[in-house]
């Protein structure tokens, strides 16, 4: 009868977690070693979705093949998707305006979220500075 306490609690443990981490990432990517996600506070205001990552801790290096992902805008599901090219940049064709939530994913490092609001009354060489701490 104990196993079966244990097993129980184990299971409810694994669910719990799932929807935590569903909680957290929603319908966006998550890495399979993603452990830490930092939230930024300040939105990008910008005129299209284009800018570049790099790595935040030592040489500071573009990152190639990192996962931006956006959602919305508002309320809308959809997730568009590109990754970042070999000197770290990225753009997205064709965003609506609007407000969206975007994700950054690459295995061994931290996974950035935050907002993204589209204006055409934003600066017009403004585009998104991303740097990713190496993952724990």
């Amino acid at each position: 009868m104990r196993a079966a306490w244990i097993v129980v609690g184990i299971l409810a443990t694994i669910v719990l977690s799932k929807a935590q981490d569903k909680a957290t990432v929603g319908d966006f990517t998550k890495s399979p070693t993603e452990h830490i996600i930092i939230q930024l506070e300040q939105p990008f205001v910008v005129r299209s979705v284009k800018g570049f990552i790099r790595r935040k801790q030592g040489d500071q290096e573009p990152l190639s093949n990192v996962l931006i992902e956006i959602q919305g805008p508002g309320g809308d599901s959809t997730i568009t998707r590109t990754t970042t090219n070999g000197h770290g940049r990225f753009r997205m064709g064709h965003v609506a305006e609007g407000t969206y939530k975007f994700k950054t994913t690459l295995n061994g490092f931290q996974s950035v979220m935050g907002t993204i609001t589209v204006s055409k009354k934003a600066t017009r060489r403004g585009e998104i500075k991303i740097e990713v701490p190496v993952g724990v």
